[in-house]
């Protein structure tokens, strides 16, 4: 992994009343904690384009509405789910060519954990 940081939406363009979860935006200044790990995949996203424009993309993609994509690797994405307001939202990961292929984590850090522990 050769990606330093990334820069998640800013409140201003998120769906009212949806947080990110503080290690998702801590690990955004510094992406030095995930170097020592042999094999990471995932590519964290930026957030370049518009929030409801990607939103619109994925649901043409997977069926699911509001989802904020922060991770991909190859066809596989990773998004929370917009509508959780608890500050700590579940994730939803889609293979983006196969809809039906689909897992959910209850938590950031749970599939940062699952992710790391498949690939190494």
């Amino acid at each position: 992994m050769n990606q330093n940081s990334f820069k998640p939406y800013v409140e201003s363009e998120l769906p009212a009343g949806f947080k990110y979860p503080d290690s998702y935006l801590k690990l955004s200044k510094n992406l030095e904690v995930l170097r020592s790990i042999h094999y990471f995949p995932w590519w964290f996203s930026d957030a370049e384009k518009s929030l409801k424009e990607e939103m619109e993309i994925y649901y043409n993609l997977t069926g699911q509405k509001d989802l904020i994509e922060f991770a991909r690797d190859g066809d596989w994405g990773a998004f929370f789910d917009a509508n959780d307001h608890s500050g700590d939202p579940k994730v939803l990961v889609y293979d983006l060519g196969n809809r039906e292929n689909h897992y959910e984590a209850t938590d950031f850090d749970s599939w940062l954990n699952f992710v790391i522990k498949k690939n190494n």
